[in-house]
């Protein structure tokens, strides 16, 4: 257990992960620990099975309102999803692009201007791709983007304290983030509903979620919280592997950079290897088998993602990073199945287009470090540092 949830080595994670997909696929940590979901079959088994599962990170309380999406069981899930889905599904986040493409285009121009000093790659540049399009979807100012990024991160830092049973909301967890939230939503309620403008945050005061009412301003926080999170953190973390694992190969970096049509599929084979969330915590309810193990209801589930994305019996050579493995886009970072990640769409497309900038702007980047330095978290994989020469 201690080393499947390893707070600074991703590597004996893995290799914990590998241990387990070969001897247990699916088995119970300990006598009375959780129920770890190692190989890809159980993962198949357990994500689309909604009915058989409650909670998640997000459902650490009983109030509704206070509930994260993912932490919702159904019908309020499903309700609350489709307003959701109006922000960031595909439909509505292509209007994003042009924004996006400018902002990239921007900031790697400014970090053109270090003039061979190493540049942290992350601070400047990928911490502030994915919370500058939320904050654009939200109709928020873009300058807030840097400070909403260093919130989210805090709270991801803690985000298993709001696992289901514990009673712990986003709120808790940092009142200087929600108060921001909450002064968003006052000053829009302070004005006359008919200056709204067409944003996410509009919809969310006014989309029905159930009984034909919106949700509640303290809904919306909760909501909006998570979004800049789980938007935040997991593309960022994409992003950040992505540009590091083509850096630490000059020839395959000058490959892609000379092929964009390789960059959609290094994006999925990103996805995969850097899983940017490692695994998903349920709690069952009713029994069911996964890749032929018995769970019992009442069972705490940790559905192992990162590790259904290294399974051998579907990847070869899986702790590669290969732009032309033909089946990348096969992982399960998104989940599967009614809960599947609703900001998939948005996620592909801030990697494409930070990519594609990134490798317009800079022809020969060199990294100062072989050694990749991880989030110390065992939640999330991804740089917390990418320093680099860009010129």
């Amino acid at each position: 257990m201690s080393d499947l949830l390893h707070m600074t080595s991703p590597e004996k994670r893995f290799a914990a992960m590998a241990q387990l997909r070969a001897e247990c696929p699916v088995s119970q940590l300990g006598d009375d620990g959780p129920v770890y979901v190692a190989s890809r079959v159980g993962c198949l088994d357990a994500l689309p099975a909604i009915e058989h599962f409650t909670g998640g990170v997000g459902a650490g309380t009983e109030d509704p309102e206070q509930q994260t999406l993912n932490g919702m069981d159904e019908p309020r899930h499903g309700h609350v999803r489709r307003v959701v889905n109006t922000l960031i599904a595909s439909y509505r986040a292509k209007e994003i692009e042009p924004f996006l493409t400018e902002l990239c285009v921007d900031l790697c121009a400014q970090m053109a201007s270090a003039d061979g000093e190493p540049v942290d790659v992350m601070t400047t540049y990928v911490d502030l791709v994915p919370s500058s399009a939320i904050c654009w979807l939200m109709g928020w100012p873009v300058e807030d983007a840097a400070q909403l990024y260093r919130w989210t991160y805090e709270v991801t830092q803690r985000a298993m304290e709001m696992r289901p049973g514990v009673g712990t909301t986003l709120g808790d967890l940092h009142p200087e983030f929600a108060s921001y939230v909450d002064e968003r939503i006052d000053a829009r309620l302070a004005t006359s509903s008919e200056l709204w403008p067409d944003d996410g945050l509009t919809r969310l005061l006014t989309e029905p979620v159930e009984d034909g009412k919106p949700l509640t301003p303290l809904g919306v926080r909760t909501q909006v919280m998570f979004l800049l999170g789980a938007g935040s953190e997991t593309s960022r973390n994409m992003i950040g592997g992505l540009l590091w694992s083509l850096m630490r190969d000059p020839a395959l970096y000058g490959r892609v950079r000379d092929d964009r049509s390789l960059v959609p599929n290094a994006v999925e084979e990103a996805l995969r290897i850097y899983s940017p969330t490692q695994f998903m915590v349920r709690n069952c309810v009713e029994p069911l088998e996964l890749d032929g193990f018995p769970v019992e209801e009442g069972d705490q589930v940790f559905i192992g993602l990162a590790s259904a994305n290294r399974d051998e019996t579907v990847f070869a050579e899986p702790d590669d990073f290969d732009v032309d493995r033909p089946n990348a886009r096969q992982h399960l970072s998104f989940g599967l199945g009614p809960h599947i990640c609703p900001g998939a769409y948005l996620v592909r497309l801030e990697g494409r287009v930070a990519a594609n900038a990134f490798l317009d702007a800079f022809e020969h980047p060199r990294l100062a470090s072989e050694e990749l330095e991880p989030l110390p978290n065992a939640m999330f994989y991804g740089p917390a540092r990418l320093l680099a020469r860009l010129g």
